[in-house]
Parts: C-alpha cells; sequence; structure tokens
C-alpha cells in the first residue's frame, strides 16, 4: 500500500559500501566538493542525511545506484579541515524507504517514507535466547580494546537490542542490509541469533589469539 503523498520528506542521501544501524555511530570524512556542499546545508538547517548502501556504482564520483531502505545519520560533532574537508561524528536515528530519486546531481535527494518500528511475536523468547550471547559479545569486544566488563546490561528494547547486536557483529554489507530490511524486531532477532553466536565465537578466538594467557586477574 503506497504512502500518502504528505507522509513523504526530502532527504539528502549520501550513498556508502556499508548499512548503518538506528542507534550506530558513523564516523565519516568528507571531501567531496558535492558532499561539502550536501553536509554544510545540513549542519546550517539541522537536517539529518540518509545513509543508503550503494547498489551499483561506488562512493566516489558520478552518483550511484541505491538499495531504497536507509538510515537517517544526524552530525553531532563536525570538525572544518583544509580546503572545506570535514571530519564528523553521526549517529544512526530512523530507518527509511525511497519512494522516489529527485534529484541526482550534484548529489542524490530523494523523498522517503519512514518506516516504524514495530516488535512483532515472540521476542520474549528471543531475547531470553540472546542474554547469554549478548552479554558474551560486550565482554568480548571489550576485551579486545583492551578493558574488562564485568557487569553487562542488556537493552529491555527488543528494537534497540536487534540494531545493537547488529552494529556490532562484523557482517558482510548484504547481511547488514538484509537485517536492516526486517520488517520487525522478532524477525531481526531471529535473524541474529545465528549470527550472534558464530560471532562471538570468532571473538573468542580473536581474544586468545591477541593474549594467549588468560591467567587469574587480580582486580
Amino acid at each position: 500500500m503506497e504512502k500518502p503523498e504528505q507522509d513523504l520528506t526530502e532527504l539528502s542521501l549520501f550513498p556508502l559500501n556499508m548499512v548503518l544501524f538506528p542507534g550506530a555511530p558513523l564516523p565519516l570524512h568528507i571531501f567531496e566538493e558535492r558532499y561539502k556542499a550536501m553536509i554544510g546545508a545540513c549542519l546550517e538547517n539541522n537536517e539529518p542525511f540518509g545513509v543508503v548502501l550503494i547498489k551499483d556504482g561506488l562512493e566516489v564520483g558520478a552518483p550511484a545506484e541505491p538499495f531504497p531502505t536507509g538510515t537517517t545519520a544526524r552530525v553531532l560533532r563536525s570538525e572544518l579541515l583544509d580546503e572545506g574537508r570535514m571530519n564528523i561524528m553521526t549517529k544512526g536515528e530512523r530507518r527509511f524507504v525511497i519512494a522516489e530519486i529527485t534529484q541526482r546531481a550534484p548529489y542524490l535527494v530523494a523523498l522517503v517514507h519512514f518506516l516504524d518500528e514495530p516488535v512483532g511475536d515472540g521476542v520474549e523468547e528471543l531475547m531470553r535466547q540472546l542474554d547469554e550471547e549478548y552479554r558474551a559479545l560486550v565482554q568480548g569486544l571489550t576485551a579486545l580494546a583492551g578493558g574488562y566488563a564485568s557487569q553487562v546490561e542488556m537493552p529491555e528494547d527488543p528494537v534497540e537490542l536487534s540494531y545493537a547486536i547488529a552494529a556490532s557483529l562484523n557482517l558482510q554489507a548484504l547481511v547488514r542490509q538484509s537485517l536492516l530490511e526486517a520488517p520487525t524486531a522478532a524477525d531481526r532477532l531471529a535473524h541474529l541469533v545465528p549470527l550472534l553466536k558464530r560471532g562471538n565465537a570468532e571473538l573468542r578466538a580473536e581474544v586468545v589469539k591477541r593474549n594467549p594467557y588468560q591467567g587469574p586477574r587480580l582486580n
């Protein structure tokens, strides 16, 4: 069922070879003239832009063809460099689907509609299944960063949990895109159960590889 025209929002698009999830951080270095202008306008108007996975084309050069589902990114911090280049820190906010691309040069602009975040059925059981694995994920990532997490709080919101896990795992872009497109948090969590178990096994192997001596902790 098509969304009525009044539900559409105009959004500048940034096609990348990666998938952004709601709530996830995304640092970017802006150096192309078209994206200097785009990000400058977003900063001036306090507006987000849309991050979309490239379906066909390249990040640099002619406008790429994106997958229709993406995530808005809000600029949290910006640093102006020489020749108008910028370093920016952004954060994913809301999922959207492209209804119509209205501009291709100098950068993509589209009419989009935002997606709801339904929870779906069976999330209680899925969250029970994921509880121990999620804690192991956070502890493993902390260990790789040289830290130690004795206690880990799992998000109570299944939507937030699904995106937190998806953003933390080392997955191929097309797998991440399929997770972004999942209609409900329950669907996303169900897909994540085996992916999280595999990711934790890889994390444990990497932790041991970097620190083969796992002696007793003194603190």
